[in-house]
């Protein structure tokens, strides 16, 4: 069982052209780490040739400071600071820039690529470029950390799968589908999403009745015998509203007990 990860790039170049929008006339580059280094691999509002020679290795560069303390930083004065090593004044200064803010993309505590933010002129302060950076090198994290959370549980679901599944490893099953399942629900790539919830699906099941993916994310928690407040709690919905859903799956299963209702959707195919 194989999940096409999207292309992480191409989710920096959304965020790097976010940050353009939000502050006209700026130059915004970025990149995701390869190991040691972090070179540039997106450019919108400048020449893509001559940033893209950028390389950001630890210590080097405003980007390799804020790599070390894995915070963002910026500078009014690029070309007069003291306070950096210049190794890329060619490509910076060759875009006119004259202030710049970088912000690290970090998930849990390790850091996964930069954001870079410049202006040709002071036309927004330093604490407009830091806060626009980042929450863009935010959303970025987030999107990798749900990414990463997926391609994690797939790969344990792959695994459990290769063998017939005792009692126990049944358990297990039933509560990773339940979590893929919650995952998808808090994906924003709306693609993505639909593709994970149907790879939850057991092929070879009964066609006979369909069921809404919010009934089946009910009913995968009913199957590990949690109660109604709790799988309220766990899809972020209210209990009236939970209550709803599994009524009206049970009506669509021509069922009166959960116990039912969670037979009949993995006769189904929609449960392990």
């Amino acid at each position: 069982m194989e999940v096409m990860r999207p292309d992480d790039v191409e989710l920096l170049k959304q965020a790097s052209r976010d940050v353009t929008r939000r502050l006209a006339g700026s130059v915004v580059f970025a990149g995701l780490r390869r190991r040691d280094r972090v070179p540039v691999s997106t450019v919108a509002g400048g020449h893509a040739d001559r940033l893209k020679s950028i390389v950001l290795a630890p210590s080097r560069g405003l980007g390799g400071r804020s790599w070390q303390a894995l915070t963002p930083l910026a500078v009014a004065d690029y070309a007069g600071s003291t306070e950096i090593t210049h190794d890329f004044d060619d490509q910076i200064l060759g875009e006119g820039i004259t202030s710049l803010a970088v912000a690290p993309i970090v998930v849990r505590r390790d850091l996964r690529g930069l954001i870079y933010v410049g202006q040709r002129r002071a036309a927004a302060s330093l604490g407009d470029l830091i806060g626009a950076v980042s929450q863009q090198a935010s959303a970025v994290a987030h999107e990798l950390l749900i990414r990463d959370e997926v391609d994690q549980r797939m790969l344990m679901h792959a695994s459990r799968l290769a063998a017939p599944p005792a009692s126990a490893q049944a358990h297990e099953l039933a509560e990773l589908h339940a979590q893929l399942r919650a995952i998808a629900g808090r994906i924003d790539d709306a693609a993505l999403a639909e593709e994970l919830r149907s790879l939850t699906m057991v092929r070879g099941g009964e066609a006979e009745f369909d069921l809404t993916s919010r009934q089946v994310d009910v009913l995968a928690l009913v199957a590990l015998g949690l109660k109604n407040a709790d799988i309220a709690g766990r899809l972020g919905l209210t209990v009236t509203t939970v209550k709803s859903y599994l009524r009206e799956a049970m009506t669509r299963m021509s069922v009166s007990t959960r116990h039912e209702a969670v037979g009949r959707a993995r006769r189904a195919g929609y449960l392990p």
